[in-house]
This record gives structure tokens, C-alpha cells and sequence, in this order.
């Protein structure tokens, strides 16, 4: 029983689906996401406009392909399923593995380990198509094509009422139960200036460099998919063995329509529209970011952005799944021989859940959802300008992110980062950063880099602590980019 609510936990794994800002840059993903005062060209697309005048080392950058991907839980460690779902790791005299009894002990441990009662799976991927920058003297504008999927679910420790059992006259609650997944793409434009009516307001030995920046963002949604729990529970009866499990559940999908939709419902929407086609956008919107930046006491960068704001608004193959019912199963009994058509109650017990889920969509009007945004903060120092003899170059900062919705997998967990970059040579950055809060608790990060005069290599591991310690792990995110070049 114990590996087979392991193997169901695993298996929802691949099938969802986020860190919400994504980042597809390998220097900032090795920094933590210390992006507020320390991204620049390119890597401020997305995530901070203004640091697009930040001083780099060539005028015009252009990038390829650049990948991040992250997935892992705030509950399940590789550590626990081997010590609870694999047995003991010793056979019997056939060669058999043998199992694991979990005590009392051993389940209120894995039971605990859902924070709240309630635990996360998440998956997301950033692919940035294609992105280039200008920087000008005074001025700068960047581009840049990214596509965005992923994907969240809600778990209930609840779920795992087959460790405890279910004591007659019992309720076990299923309503935390829920899901939400997307697939969009971004074309972002942002630009950069100057602030000299700011800098002739403050004296230059107190803060000087003021800089501003705006990203303009049009929105192409191609798949989302929202499903939540609602009056969920499983009874058990306190006079016979009868178990009653009572469903009610709302979602709602657009774009990627299941072949689950009934004939009714695709002769509504109309058959032409019900396949997906994967280059046609279900949906449109907008959004923006706003940026700004600044050189304080002649040593600290500071820079504070708002990203994300906006929404998609999705119009096309948008179908409402709702539901309400119980079924009642009060042990098998087999069908009676000799009865033409009589089945036996499992064969109704199937057929009941069959007819509950059949003719469940109905067509649905258009349905808005806000893009994940997010409030940062950041201050960093390049050390070596302040403190003399030391070898190489040393970039040190921290940042505080604050997601301000829950929209695909956002998170409203305060996160703070501190991160350092140093070049023992000028050629080659190494880069390492602790973050806390957020969506995984603690991450520790590392990256590595080959920075020449017309090409950047960047690689970032962003929970690196799982690596390290396998046994913990519960988290892996990383990020590449190999064709980046610099004019």
C-alpha cells in the first residue's frame, strides 16, 4: 500500500506542467534571481527594464535559445521515499525484496512533512526563442520572444487516509485538492533611458546614473487549465462498511481540449474549433513591467521593478467542467449467475463514476486570468571598487522578490536572495547564491560562466543544496544559454 501511494504521488509529478518568473539566463539563475540591481542587456528583459543602460561589455547583445527548467515539491524528498517506500533494502531467502511496516511514528512523519496539511508539485519552463539589446549612451531598447509552460497542483495529506485508515463515522476532507496549468508566449519591447532632471536634483556624491525603464509585453495564450475541489470528502458509515464518497469539483480549460469533451459540446463549439492546433493562440493580452535603477554613495546599485503586469484574456475553445455527486460502495458482490444482464457492484460503481464525468463540459464564455506579477527589490556592490588588493573581480548583492497574485503558480512567499559573483579572471565568472522563503523554503545556488568580449556561455544550477544532498532534495532548477554574442 505504502509504495503504491508513492508510485500515484510520483506519477502526478510529470504531469504538471512552476517557479513563477522564470528566468532564462544562466548568470542570474547561478545569482539566486538576484536580478533587481545586477541583470544587464538582455537579462534584464523580463526582469528589470531599466538595467538595460547598465554598463556591459558590448553595445549590441544577441541570443539564441537560452533554457530554464525547474520541478519539485515542498513535501516529498528523495530521502523520504527511500526510507518509507522501498522496502527495507534486505531480501527473504527467495531473493524476494522485503517490505517496509511503517510504524505509527513513520506515518505521522510523512503525514507532517505537507506543510499546512497541504502539499505543492510544480513544474516550469522558460524557452527564449530569440532576444537582442541595444545600448546606447543614453538610451537602450532590448527584444525578445519567450515562451512560458507550466504547471501547479495542490495536494491534501488527506489523500493518504490509507496510512491511518478511515474509523467508522469519519469524514476525510478532499477540498484543498486542485490544479492549474498554461502554455503563452511574450513578445516583449522594452526600453531604457536617462533621468538628468533626477541627477540635477540630487547631488552626484549621494546618487547619480538615475535610470528608468518600461517592457511592453503582447500575450499569446495557447493552453490553460484550472480545475478546484469543492465539496469533496470521503464517509464512512458508523452502522455497515459502506463507504461514501461525495465529488464536487468546478474547472475550466481553454485551447487544449481533452477528447474527454462529449459530441455535445464539440457540436456547440463547432468541430473546427475543438482540435488544437498548437500554432493558433486561444487567447490574447497585454502586460508591462516597470523598472528603475541608481548609483547610491558612489558604491551601491539599487533597482526596484514591477514585472507582469497585465493578463490574458482567453476566448477560443474555452469549456466549464463542473460537478456534483456521490457514490456509495458497500463492499463486491459478484453478479448473480444465471441472471441475463445482472452485473456486479463494481461494474456499477464503475459505471456510476462513468456517468458522472460524461456530459460534464459545458461551452463557456471568455475567462481572464492575470499574468504572475511581482514586486523586486535589489541593491549590489562591486567590492573590488571599494576595497583595494583583491584578486579579481567581486559582485556582491541581495534582493527581495514579492509575488503579488497566484496566478500560474505565483507565489505570495516573501523571498530573499543573497548572491556574489567573482571573476578571478576577467574571462571567468563563478557565481553562487542562498535564497529563502519562496516557493521551495531554501535554495542554494551555483553557476559558472565564459565571458569574453563577443560571447557569453552561462550555466546555473538554481537549488544546487539538491545536488549536494541528494537525500533532501525535493527541487531541481537550472538554466543554459551557449549562443549568446556580443557586437
Amino acid at each position: 500500500m505504502t509504495k503504491m501511494i508513492a508510485i500515484v504521488i510520483l506519477c502526478l509529478l510529470p504531469m504538471m506542467v512552476g517557479n513563477a518568473q522564470q528566468i532564462s539566463s544562466g548568470r542570474i539563475t547561478g545569482l539566486g534571481g538576484m536580478s533587481a540591481s545586477a541583470s544587464t542587456d538582455v537579462d534584464a528583459i523580463g526582469t528589470n527594464p531599466a538595467n538595460l543602460l547598465y554598463p556591459s561589455n558590448g553595445g549590441v547583445v544577441f541570443e539564441l535559445a537560452p533554457v530554464s527548467v525547474n520541478a519539485g515539491t515542498n513535501f516529498l524528498s528523495l530521502g523520504m521515499y527511500n526510507n518509507y517506500f522501498t522496502g527495507t533494502g534486505q531480501t527473504d531467502s527467495a531473493g524476494n525484496a522485503i517490505g517496509r511496516f511503517l510504524t505509527a511514528n513513520d506515518k505521522q512523519t510523512i503525514l507532517d512533512a505537507f506543510p499546512d496539511g497541504t502539499g505543492t508539485v510544480r513544474f516550469g519552463s522558460l524557452v527564449r526563442l530569440l532576444a537582442f539589446s541595444v545600448d546606447e549612451s543614453s538610451f537602450a531598447f532590448g527584444v525578445s520572444v519567450d515562451v512560458n509552460g507550466g504547471g501547479v497542483a495542490k495536494l491534501p495529506n488527506s489523500l493518504l487516509f490509507p496510512l491511518e485508515g478511515v474509523a467508522p463515522g469519519e469524514t476525510i476532507s478532499l477540498n484543498q485538492l486542485s490544479a492549474e496549468s498554461w502554455l503563452y508566449t511574450t513578445y516583449n519591447l522594452d526600453f531604457a533611458t536617462k533621468l538628468p532632471v533626477v541627477s540635477d536634483l540630487i547631488p552626484q556624491d549621494i546618487a547619480r546614473n538615475f535610470l528608468a525603464g518600461v517592457g511592453v509585453k503582447l500575450v499569446s495564450g495557447y493552453s490553460y487549465e484550472n480545475v478546484q475541489s469543492t465539496n469533496s470528502s470521503l464517509y464512512t458509515s458508523a452502522s455497515d462498511y459502506s463507504y461514501t464518497l461525495n465529488l464536487g469539483f468546478n474547472g475550466v480549460r481553454a485551447g487544449l481540449i481533452s477528447s474527454a469533451v462529449s459530441k455535445g459540446v464539440k457540436s456547440k463549439l463547432g468541430n473546427q474549433d475543438v482540435n488544437f492546433n498548437p500554432l493558433k493562440p486561444q487567447g490574447s493580452g497585454f502586460g508591462f513591467d516597470l523598472g528603475t535603477s541608481a548609483q547610491i554613495l558612489n558604491y551601491f546599485k539599487v533597482g526596484v521593478s514591477v514585472t507582469n503586469i497585465g493578463w490574458i484574456s482567453w476566448t477560443k475553445n474555452v469549456v466549464n467542467t463542473f460537478g456534483d455527486t456521490s457514490v456509495t460502495y458497500s463492499g463486491f458482490a459478484p453478479d448473480q449467475t444465471n441472471v441475463p444482464g445482472s452485473t456486479s457492484n463494481l461494474d456499477s460503481l464503475k459505471d456510476a463514476f462513468n456517468d458522472y464525468f460524461a456530459n460534464k463540459d459545458v461551452p463557456g464564455s471568455s475567462v481572464s486570468t492575470s499574468l504572475p506579477t511581482r514586486f523586486n527589490i535589489g541593491v549590489s556592490m562591486q567590492v573590488n571598487d571599494v576595497v583595494g588588493g583583491l584578486p579579481g573581480q567581486l559582485l556582491v548583492g541581495m534582493d527581495y522578490h514579492q509575488g503579488l497574485n497566484r496566478t500560474f503558480g505565483n507565489v505570495m512567499t516573501p523571498e530573499f536572495i543573497f548572491g556574489a559573483e567573482w571573476k578571478p579572471v576577467a574571462f571567468l565568472p563563478i557565481r553562487s547564491a542562498v535564497g529563502l522563503g519562496g516557493a521551495y523554503g531554501f535554495d542554494w545556488s551555483i553557476g559558472i560562466g565564459v565571458d569574453l568580449a563577443f560571447y557569453d556561455f552561462d550555466l546555473g544550477i538554481g537549488t544546487f543544496n539538491s545536488v549536494v544532498a541528494p537525500t533532501s532534495a525535493k527541487a531541481i532548477s537550472l538554466a543554459l544559454n551557449v549562443l549568446k554574442f556580443r557586437f
